[in-house]
């Protein structure tokens, strides 16, 4: 029989086989031809660093920001952002005394965090604003205890309910600063209008040196007092200076003294001599959009909730655990972890509609935690969309494939795997599925191997396991 018919006869089968049910005798794996073993390239699992495999592990976290600009919904950094001049400096920093955070309970916080199946957050503790989130003692600096109607610190007790609970915690730190005195010549006058885009430049640190010194002590104070709680991440932002202005080298230097464990989320400008620096770790952090592509190292995608980084009334803009639960599957299957941001009201209580939200993001994680938390990303192994539409682990012993259905498929497809499937099934139920293969020109390359997927689905997205004798081999 000449190739082309044999062809002809396997995508004829296929087609017959996504109508058809499981086998009068049970499912099962059944085989149609034989595949050659020889064709087949066992997927290489790499050894995780033991400095980052708990974040490589933890997959998901929280971004908490939290502030002032909350009074009002005004928005964080909104005296920048479009609509222009919606606030002036004056009137948007009058909102400080309003915030008050009378309903925080970072403990009730911990529990609902812990609950989402989250495994660490990271905590605003100071943005461009310069209101620190703590009572600091920095010159020339304002926080929540003196200047705030909080009146006390709220980044003690943060620290204290979360590790409590179990969660990492990492720090999210503004190196720029629009209220300090030796800062806010990067701002126009007060009263003007402007957004981040015609906001002018109107110095630099070489132009006034000694000004820019105090400003980088300054700096260096506040760090000095966060170092105290060694996060397990430093998450900085604001960057409006080079590296050297900043005095990265020195600063990375200092934090990885103070604790050789520590990750960076984000450093801003580097230069060569940064990357250099013994025992640094900075991972990728794309925000709002799930790459095509998996980056090479760790990385993070960071997201809104809804159209903001701090808290808005529930809108059409806000996910729900379905989307929440698409876009980490999505990011994990590129071998990265999904920090979701939060916005906590003024008064420091959790907006119902995000609680809920990640209380059902929490009970679907706790039904297929095996096919996350410990897994690699299939796209690392060139599972790509070519061989499965959609998201793919694989277990740490690379013995088990997951595949995250979306929708209600009758039939799903794999492409690719030389392997021969030992079991089939629902990860959250155990129910076992009927699963065949076809072979492709001669039986020398693998073919297509269909699973018949169950009628009753998580409304969610299921997981499916499949389960092999041996490290999966795929096709080249």
């Amino acid at each position: 029989m000449s190739w082309r018919k044999t062809a002809g006869i396997a995508v004829m089968a296929a087609c017959t086989l996504t109508g058809r049910t499981a086998k009068a005798g049970g499912p099962g794996h059944h085989d149609y031809g034989i595949a050659n073993p020889e064709h087949g390239v066992a997927i290489q699992i790499p050894k995780r660093d033991p400095k980052v495999e708990w974040f490589e592990t933890a997959k998901f976290g929280l971004f908490v920001h939290w502030g002032f600009w909350t009074v009002d919904n005004v928005g964080l950094a909104s005296i920048i952002n479009p609509p222009v001049g919606k606030h002036t400096l004056e009137s948007y920093f009058a909102r400080l005394p309003r915030f008050r955070a009378e309903n925080y309970d970072p403990e009730k916080w911990a529990q609902i965090f812990k609950d989402s199946g989250a495994k660490y957050t990271v905590f605003i503790t100071k943005h461009h604003d310069g209101v620190a989130m703590w009572d600091t003692k920095a010159p020339g600096g304002i926080n929540v205890v003196d200047d705030g109607g909080a009146k006390r610190d709220l980044l003690a007790p943060f620290v204290a309910a979360m590790r409590k609970a179990g969660l990492v915690v990492g720090f999210y730190f503004s190196d720029a600063d629009w209220h300090h005195p030796d800062y806010a010549s990067l701002l126009p006058p007060e009263g003007s209008k402007f957004n981040s885009v015609s906001r002018p430049r109107s110095w630099s640190d070489k132009d006034d040196p000694e000004r820019w010194a105090r400003f980088i002590q300054y700096r260096d104070a506040q760090i000095g007092e966060l170092m105290k709680y060694k996060p397990a991440i430093w998450w900085f932002d604001g960057f409006e200076q080079t590296a050297a202005a900043w005095q990265t080298d020195r600063l990375v230097e200092r934090l990885i003294k103070n604790d050789p464990n520590v990750i960076f989320g984000r450093l801003g400008p580097m230069s060569s001599s940064t990357r250099n620096i013994p025992g640094l770790v900075v991972y990728d952090t794309p925000e709002n959009v799930v790459p095509l592509k998996p980056f090479n190292g760790l990385w993070e995608l960071c997201q809104t909730f809804n159209s903001s980084w701090s808290y808005m009334p529930p809108s059409h803009y806000d996910l729900n655990a379905a989307m929440i639960l698409r876009i980490l599957s999505d990011t994990i299957a590129r071998g990265g972890n999904y920090l979701l941001n939060i916005g906590p009201k003024a008064d420091g209580t959790l907006p119902e509609n995000e609680v809920q939200a990640l209380l059902t993001t929490g009970e679907w994680l706790k039904r297929n935690a095996e096919a996350v938390y410990p897994a690699f990303g299939g796209e690392q192994f060139g599972l790509s969309f070519l061989r499965f539409q959609g998201p793919t682990t694989v277990a740490p012993d690379g013995k088990a494939l997951y595949l995250f259905v979306n929708g209600h498929p009758s039939t799903i497809v794999v492409s690719g795997l030389v392997s021969k499937i030992r079991k089939a099934e629902v990860l959250s139920t155990g129910e076992e599925l009927d699963s065949q293969r076809l072979h492709g020109r001669g039986g020398l390359l693998p073919g297509d191997c269909f699973i018949q997927v169950p009628k009753s689905l998580d409304p969610l997205m299921t997981v499916i396991k499949l389960s092999f004798d041996e490290v999966i081999e795929l096709s080249p």
